[in-house]
Protein backbone atom coordinates (compact mmCIF):
# COMPACT_ATOMS: atom_id res chain seq x y z
CA UNK A 1 0.00 0.00 0.00
CA UNK A 2 2.42 2.59 0.86
CA UNK A 3 4.23 2.25 -2.75
CA UNK A 4 0.71 3.33 -3.90
CA UNK A 5 0.15 5.72 -2.15
CA UNK A 6 3.66 7.24 -3.16
CA UNK A 7 2.85 6.99 -6.52
CA UNK A 8 -0.70 9.05 -6.17
CA UNK A 9 0.97 11.32 -4.46
CA UNK A 10 4.20 12.02 -7.20
CA UNK A 11 1.78 13.99 -9.38
CA UNK A 12 0.76 16.59 -7.02
CA UNK A 13 4.62 16.89 -5.92
CA UNK A 14 5.56 17.86 -8.91
CA UNK A 15 2.75 20.05 -9.71
CA UNK A 16 3.82 22.05 -6.30
CA UNK A 17 7.27 22.06 -7.09
CA UNK A 18 6.26 23.61 -10.67
CA UNK A 19 4.39 25.81 -8.84
CA UNK A 20 7.34 27.02 -6.62
CA UNK A 21 9.99 26.92 -10.14
CA UNK A 22 7.39 29.38 -11.85
CA UNK A 23 7.34 32.17 -8.97
CA UNK A 24 11.12 33.72 -9.88
CA UNK A 25 12.49 35.60 -7.29
CA UNK A 26 14.26 37.63 -9.03
CA UNK A 27 11.45 38.73 -11.73
CA UNK A 28 10.81 42.20 -10.86
CA UNK A 29 7.20 43.21 -9.98
CA UNK A 30 4.92 45.30 -12.51
CA UNK A 31 5.69 48.84 -12.30
CA UNK A 32 2.96 51.04 -10.34
CA UNK A 33 1.05 54.00 -12.27
CA UNK A 34 3.37 56.36 -10.69
CA UNK A 35 6.62 54.78 -11.14
CA UNK A 36 5.85 54.38 -15.02
CA UNK A 37 4.93 57.61 -14.96
CA UNK A 38 8.26 58.48 -13.86
CA UNK A 39 10.14 55.83 -16.74
CA UNK A 40 7.74 57.38 -19.29
CA UNK A 41 9.14 60.97 -18.45
CA UNK A 42 12.63 60.09 -18.03
CA UNK A 43 12.70 58.02 -21.86
CA UNK A 44 10.60 61.40 -23.10
CA UNK A 45 13.32 63.74 -21.17
CA UNK A 46 16.10 61.84 -22.65
CA UNK A 47 14.70 61.66 -26.26
CA UNK A 48 14.09 65.23 -26.69
CA UNK A 49 17.82 65.93 -25.19
CA UNK A 50 19.50 63.67 -28.26
CA UNK A 51 16.69 65.74 -30.46
CA UNK A 52 18.27 68.96 -29.87
CA UNK A 53 21.61 67.65 -30.13
CA UNK A 54 20.92 65.80 -33.61
CA UNK A 55 21.45 62.16 -32.59
CA UNK A 56 18.01 61.33 -34.50
CA UNK A 57 18.37 57.23 -34.08
CA UNK A 58 19.04 57.76 -30.21
CA UNK A 59 15.74 59.81 -29.67
CA UNK A 60 13.51 57.82 -31.64
CA UNK A 61 14.86 54.97 -29.64
CA UNK A 62 14.14 56.93 -26.21
CA UNK A 63 10.57 57.50 -27.61
CA UNK A 64 9.82 54.09 -28.50
CA UNK A 65 10.41 52.42 -25.24
CA UNK A 66 8.56 55.25 -23.34
CA UNK A 67 5.09 54.58 -25.64
CA UNK A 68 5.77 51.01 -24.88
CA UNK A 69 4.30 51.71 -21.94
CA UNK A 70 2.41 54.94 -22.84
CA UNK A 71 1.02 54.89 -26.09
CA UNK A 72 -0.99 57.99 -25.85
CA UNK A 73 1.95 60.23 -24.78
CA UNK A 74 1.23 62.94 -26.84
CA UNK A 75 4.59 64.70 -25.83
CA UNK A 76 6.36 61.81 -26.66
CA UNK A 77 4.47 61.20 -30.25
CA UNK A 78 5.23 65.50 -30.80
CA UNK A 79 9.51 64.14 -30.61
CA UNK A 80 8.57 60.80 -32.29
CA UNK A 81 7.19 62.83 -35.18
CA UNK A 82 9.96 65.67 -35.05
CA UNK A 83 12.77 62.78 -34.98
CA UNK A 84 11.20 61.07 -38.00
CA UNK A 85 10.86 65.05 -40.19
CA UNK A 86 14.82 65.84 -39.51
CA UNK A 87 15.89 62.67 -40.12
CA UNK A 88 14.26 63.08 -43.85
CA UNK A 89 14.11 59.97 -45.31
CA UNK A 90 10.77 59.38 -47.51
CA UNK A 91 9.26 56.62 -45.16
CA UNK A 92 10.50 58.93 -42.02
CA UNK A 93 7.99 61.86 -43.41
CA UNK A 94 5.41 59.41 -44.15
CA UNK A 95 5.50 58.08 -40.46
CA UNK A 96 5.66 61.69 -39.08
CA UNK A 97 3.27 63.13 -41.28
CA UNK A 98 1.01 60.04 -39.50
CA UNK A 99 1.49 61.18 -36.35
CA UNK A 100 1.48 64.66 -36.40
CA UNK A 101 -2.39 64.26 -37.97
CA UNK A 102 -2.90 61.89 -34.57
CA UNK A 103 -2.06 64.88 -32.33
CA UNK A 104 -3.28 67.65 -34.74
CA UNK A 105 -5.71 68.36 -32.55
CA UNK A 106 -4.26 67.36 -28.75
CA UNK A 107 -4.11 71.29 -28.01
CA UNK A 108 -0.15 71.91 -29.35
CA UNK A 109 0.16 74.27 -32.13
CA UNK A 110 3.75 72.76 -33.00
CA UNK A 111 2.10 69.38 -34.32
CA UNK A 112 0.17 71.60 -36.71
CA UNK A 113 3.63 73.19 -37.63
CA UNK A 114 4.74 69.93 -38.08
CA UNK A 115 2.37 68.37 -40.66
CA UNK A 116 3.06 71.07 -42.56
CA UNK A 117 6.28 70.76 -42.87
CA UNK A 118 5.75 67.27 -43.92
CA UNK A 119 3.58 67.80 -46.37
CA UNK A 120 6.28 70.08 -47.98
CA UNK A 121 8.73 67.60 -47.52
CA UNK A 122 6.02 65.26 -49.31
CA UNK A 123 5.33 67.39 -51.77
CA UNK A 124 9.15 67.51 -53.03
CA UNK A 125 9.53 64.27 -52.99
CA UNK A 126 6.50 63.71 -55.49
CA UNK A 127 8.07 66.37 -57.52
CA UNK A 128 11.20 65.14 -57.54
CA UNK A 129 9.52 61.61 -58.59
CA UNK A 130 7.81 63.29 -61.51
CA UNK A 131 10.90 65.21 -62.85
CA UNK A 132 12.77 61.20 -62.67
CA UNK A 133 10.08 60.03 -65.24
CA UNK A 134 9.95 62.93 -67.48
CA UNK A 135 13.47 62.70 -67.53
CA UNK A 136 14.12 59.15 -68.20
CA UNK A 137 16.13 58.39 -64.61
CA UNK A 138 13.58 56.77 -63.39
CA UNK A 139 11.70 54.03 -64.92
CA UNK A 140 7.81 53.98 -64.05
CA UNK A 141 5.86 50.76 -63.90
CA UNK A 142 2.68 52.40 -64.92
CA UNK A 143 1.63 51.69 -68.42
CA UNK A 144 1.89 55.57 -69.41
CA UNK A 145 4.51 56.83 -67.61
CA UNK A 146 3.56 60.37 -68.55
CA UNK A 147 0.35 60.51 -67.20
CA UNK A 148 2.03 58.91 -63.93
CA UNK A 149 4.01 61.88 -64.19
CA UNK A 150 0.98 64.16 -64.17
CA UNK A 151 -0.38 61.93 -61.17
CA UNK A 152 2.63 62.64 -58.73
CA UNK A 153 1.98 66.84 -59.89
CA UNK A 154 -1.17 66.83 -58.58
CA UNK A 155 -0.20 65.13 -55.74
CA UNK A 156 2.30 67.33 -55.43
CA UNK A 157 0.17 70.57 -55.51
CA UNK A 158 -2.68 68.92 -53.21
CA UNK A 159 -0.08 68.44 -50.50
CA UNK A 160 1.74 71.64 -51.04
CA UNK A 161 -1.64 73.40 -50.78
CA UNK A 162 -2.54 71.64 -47.47
CA UNK A 163 0.93 72.54 -46.05
CA UNK A 164 0.17 75.97 -47.32
CA UNK A 165 -2.87 76.13 -44.80
CA UNK A 166 -1.30 74.66 -42.00
CA UNK A 167 1.10 76.70 -41.93
CA UNK A 168 -1.28 79.98 -42.33
CA UNK A 169 -2.96 78.50 -39.56
CA UNK A 170 -0.17 78.50 -36.86
CA UNK A 171 0.59 82.43 -38.11
CA UNK A 172 -3.05 82.97 -37.60
CA UNK A 173 -2.53 81.86 -33.89
CA UNK A 174 1.42 82.54 -33.35
CA UNK A 175 2.36 85.10 -35.65
CA UNK A 176 5.56 85.76 -34.62
CA UNK A 177 6.41 82.28 -34.72
CA UNK A 178 9.92 82.14 -36.85
CA UNK A 179 9.46 78.86 -37.99
CA UNK A 180 6.06 79.22 -39.35
CA UNK A 181 6.79 82.17 -41.23
CA UNK A 182 9.48 80.60 -42.61
CA UNK A 183 7.82 78.05 -43.97
CA UNK A 184 4.73 79.52 -45.22
CA UNK A 185 8.02 81.89 -47.38
CA UNK A 186 9.10 78.72 -48.68
CA UNK A 187 5.59 76.73 -49.62
CA UNK A 188 4.27 80.26 -51.03
CA UNK A 189 7.32 79.96 -53.44
CA UNK A 190 7.23 76.76 -54.41
CA UNK A 191 3.30 77.07 -55.16
CA UNK A 192 4.46 79.93 -57.50
CA UNK A 193 3.19 82.64 -55.21
CA UNK A 194 5.85 85.02 -55.09
CA UNK A 195 3.94 88.30 -53.57
CA UNK A 196 2.93 86.30 -51.20
CA UNK A 197 6.25 84.51 -50.17
CA UNK A 198 8.13 87.58 -50.61
CA UNK A 199 5.88 89.75 -48.39
CA UNK A 200 6.63 86.49 -45.70
CA UNK A 201 10.70 86.64 -46.41
CA UNK A 202 10.23 90.64 -45.33
CA UNK A 203 7.89 90.06 -42.29
CA UNK A 204 10.64 87.16 -41.07
CA UNK A 205 13.34 89.37 -41.68
CA UNK A 206 11.81 91.92 -39.64
CA UNK A 207 11.46 89.29 -36.92
CA UNK A 208 15.04 87.36 -36.76
CA UNK A 209 16.62 91.04 -36.33
CA UNK A 210 15.76 91.95 -33.33
CA UNK A 211 15.78 87.98 -31.92
CA UNK A 212 19.02 87.23 -33.77
CA UNK A 213 20.22 90.73 -31.30
CA UNK A 214 18.65 89.94 -28.12
CA UNK A 215 21.09 86.79 -28.29
CA UNK A 216 23.93 88.86 -28.93
CA UNK A 217 23.58 91.23 -25.65
CA UNK A 218 22.84 87.64 -23.98
CA UNK A 219 26.86 86.87 -25.27
CA UNK A 220 28.16 90.58 -23.71
CA UNK A 221 27.06 89.82 -20.02
CA UNK A 222 29.37 88.93 -17.58
CA UNK A 223 30.77 85.80 -16.22
CA UNK A 224 28.10 83.47 -18.50
CA UNK A 225 29.05 79.75 -18.26
CA UNK A 226 30.98 78.15 -21.04
CA UNK A 227 27.52 75.69 -21.71
CA UNK A 228 25.45 79.40 -21.91
CA UNK A 229 27.91 80.84 -23.99
CA UNK A 230 27.86 77.67 -26.47
CA UNK A 231 23.80 77.82 -26.37
CA UNK A 232 24.28 81.59 -27.44
CA UNK A 233 26.53 81.15 -30.11
CA UNK A 234 24.51 78.25 -31.74
CA UNK A 235 21.43 80.69 -31.44
CA UNK A 236 23.14 83.29 -32.94
CA UNK A 237 24.60 81.49 -36.20
CA UNK A 238 21.15 79.79 -36.53
CA UNK A 239 19.59 83.12 -36.82
CA UNK A 240 22.62 84.66 -38.84
CA UNK A 241 22.20 81.56 -41.11
CA UNK A 242 18.10 82.45 -41.48
CA UNK A 243 18.39 85.99 -42.16
CA UNK A 244 21.10 85.32 -44.57
CA UNK A 245 19.46 83.43 -46.65
CA UNK A 246 16.18 85.33 -46.41
CA UNK A 247 17.77 88.35 -47.64
CA UNK A 248 18.85 85.89 -50.69
CA UNK A 249 15.14 84.68 -51.19
CA UNK A 250 13.79 87.57 -51.32
CA UNK A 251 16.60 89.38 -53.94
CA UNK A 252 15.68 86.46 -56.33
CA UNK A 253 12.08 87.07 -55.78
CA UNK A 254 12.93 90.97 -56.46
CA UNK A 255 14.93 90.26 -59.52
CA UNK A 256 12.55 87.89 -61.16
CA UNK A 257 10.04 90.41 -60.71
CA UNK A 258 12.82 93.20 -62.35
CA UNK A 259 12.63 95.16 -59.41
CA UNK A 260 16.52 95.09 -59.17
CA UNK A 261 17.17 97.94 -57.30
CA UNK A 262 15.51 96.52 -54.01
CA UNK A 263 17.09 92.63 -55.16
CA UNK A 264 20.71 95.02 -54.64
CA UNK A 265 19.45 96.17 -51.11
CA UNK A 266 18.67 92.72 -50.07
CA UNK A 267 21.88 91.35 -51.74
CA UNK A 268 24.11 93.70 -49.61
CA UNK A 269 22.58 92.86 -46.65
CA UNK A 270 23.16 89.16 -46.51
CA UNK A 271 26.74 90.31 -47.29
CA UNK A 272 26.54 92.60 -44.36
CA UNK A 273 25.95 89.69 -42.24
CA UNK A 274 28.14 87.11 -43.84
CA UNK A 275 30.81 89.07 -45.83
CA UNK A 276 33.06 85.80 -46.37
CA UNK A 277 30.23 84.21 -48.29
CA UNK A 278 31.70 83.22 -51.51
CA UNK A 279 28.12 83.15 -53.74
CA UNK A 280 26.53 86.21 -52.02
CA UNK A 281 28.99 88.23 -54.58
CA UNK A 282 27.96 86.15 -57.28
CA UNK A 283 24.66 87.10 -56.71
CA UNK A 284 25.46 90.20 -56.32
CA UNK A 285 27.36 90.53 -59.58
CA UNK A 286 23.87 88.99 -61.62
CA UNK A 287 21.67 92.15 -60.14
CA UNK A 288 24.50 94.37 -61.31
CA UNK A 289 24.34 93.28 -64.53
CA UNK A 290 21.14 93.64 -64.85
CA UNK A 291 21.22 97.26 -63.76
CA UNK A 292 23.95 97.57 -66.34
CA UNK A 293 26.63 98.47 -64.04
CA UNK A 294 29.06 95.72 -65.59
CA UNK A 295 32.42 97.00 -63.78
CA UNK A 296 30.74 96.60 -60.55
CA UNK A 297 29.78 93.16 -61.53
CA UNK A 298 33.06 91.84 -62.77
CA UNK A 299 34.45 93.28 -59.56
CA UNK A 300 32.27 90.81 -57.86
CA UNK A 301 32.49 88.10 -59.72
CA UNK A 302 36.14 88.09 -58.95
CA UNK A 303 34.94 88.63 -55.28
CA UNK A 304 33.48 85.49 -56.32
CA UNK A 305 36.78 83.54 -57.69
CA UNK A 306 38.80 84.38 -55.28
CA UNK A 307 36.62 83.37 -52.19
CA UNK A 308 35.25 80.30 -53.54
CA UNK A 309 36.83 77.03 -53.13
CA UNK A 310 35.12 75.45 -56.33
CA UNK A 311 37.58 73.80 -58.84
CA UNK A 312 37.55 74.99 -61.85
CA UNK A 313 34.97 72.79 -63.88
CA UNK A 314 32.44 73.77 -60.90
CA UNK A 315 28.74 74.48 -62.81
CA UNK A 316 28.91 77.56 -60.65
CA UNK A 317 32.74 78.42 -61.55
CA UNK A 318 31.61 78.00 -65.37
CA UNK A 319 28.22 80.35 -64.67
CA UNK A 320 30.58 83.01 -63.22
CA UNK A 321 33.43 83.63 -66.13
CA UNK A 322 30.69 82.92 -68.35
CA UNK A 323 28.93 86.20 -66.46
CA UNK A 324 32.15 87.81 -66.58
CA UNK A 325 32.67 87.87 -70.56
CA UNK A 326 29.26 88.98 -71.25
CA UNK A 327 30.21 92.09 -68.79
CA UNK A 328 33.50 92.47 -70.60
CA UNK A 329 31.68 92.64 -74.47
CA UNK A 330 28.95 95.08 -72.64
CA UNK A 331 31.87 97.06 -71.87
CA UNK A 332 33.73 96.80 -75.02
CA UNK A 333 30.18 97.43 -76.96
CA UNK A 334 29.31 100.52 -75.11
CA UNK A 335 32.59 101.95 -75.48
CA UNK A 336 33.12 100.73 -79.09
CA UNK A 337 29.39 102.90 -79.38
CA UNK A 338 30.72 105.74 -77.65
CA UNK A 339 34.01 105.83 -80.09
CA UNK A 340 31.96 105.97 -83.15
CA UNK A 341 29.51 108.34 -81.30
CA UNK A 342 32.62 110.83 -81.31
CA UNK A 343 33.42 110.16 -84.61
CA UNK A 344 30.26 111.12 -85.76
Amino acid sequence: MTPFRTLRALPLVLLLAAGCASDDPNKEPPLTAEQKARVVDRYTETAQQYLMMGELDRAEGQTLKALELDPKNVKCKMIRGWTLQKRGKTQDILVAERIFREIKDEGDYRATLGLAECLERKGLAFDEASEAIQSGKRVSEAPDPSVRSHQLISERDRAWKESSEHYAAVIKDHPDDVDARNGSMRIEALLGNDAASLDHAEKLIAQIGPTREFWEKRMLRPEISAKDEKLYRERIDHFKALERATHVHAAMLLHKMSRDEAALQHVEAAIAIEPERAELYGRRAEVEKSLGRNEQAIADIDQYLHRSTQTYDHPDVKRAYRLRKECEDALRSAAAGGSSGEAH
